[in-house]
């Protein structure tokens, strides 16, 4: 890390089993180094706690040298599952809400979408629940919101829909190669 860079002292914990309790994983990274503040998603009286597949953490360490040490502890097989360690953009700890709803922190170089695009699931009333995308800015600059998709729909995919544009209408003897042109030369990448 260079001089500039800023250091931040919480890392995000994710791929943890959903079998593993609170003081397990708080004591595997009390070896790492003395804890400021920890917390697990979802908690043990989350009422949806059945429906998630992995929990995960952040863990405010007292040093920013703990981070950097607990990073490798990725792919650390812990239960059943190979652990993902890697520090937070920000040292504060999201509450459960914002931090279910983000979907927890990413995977090293995984795509995500932007902080105030939300994702809620919905309960359609007939036992049937739909996951709804809002994006302040489609509703401010009036257009239509993107389309549900089903509520167990896995994060990684959601934010792959949400980036994928259909377009027709296109020449039968176009290729891709003059799509991609067009697009990047027109729009960005």
């Amino acid at each position: 890390m260079g001089a500039d860079e800023p250091r931040f002292r919480v890392l995000h914990v994710s791929n943890i089993s959903i079998t593993a309790t609170r003081e397990q994983i708080y004591q595997l990274f009390a070896f790492i180094g003395r804890i400021d503040e920890f917390k697990i998603y979802p908690s043990d009286n989350h009422p949806q706690l059945s429906t998630f597949t992995q929990k995960f953490a952040y863990v405010k360490f007292e040093d920013q040298k703990s981070v950097e040490v607990a990073q490798h502890l990725t792919n650390t097989v812990f239960i059943d599952r190979a652990l993902v360690c890697i520090p937070s953009i920000s040292d504060i700890i999201p509450d459960e809400d914002t931090a279910l709803k983000t979907g927890g922190p990413a995977w090293p170089g995984q795509r995500q979408l932007p902080p105030n695009v939300v994702n809620q699931v919905q309960d359609l009333g007939d036992g049937q629940q739909m996951l709804l995308t809002v994006d302040p800015t489609l509703a401010a600059l009036g257009l239509p919101p993107y389309p549900t998709l089903s509520a167990n729909t896995e994060a990684s995919k959601v934010e792959e829909i949400r980036r994928t544009v259909y377009v027709g209408n296109i020449p039968k003897d176009c290729v891709g190669e003059e799509v991609m042109k067009f697009f990047n030369d027109s729009i960005g990448e």
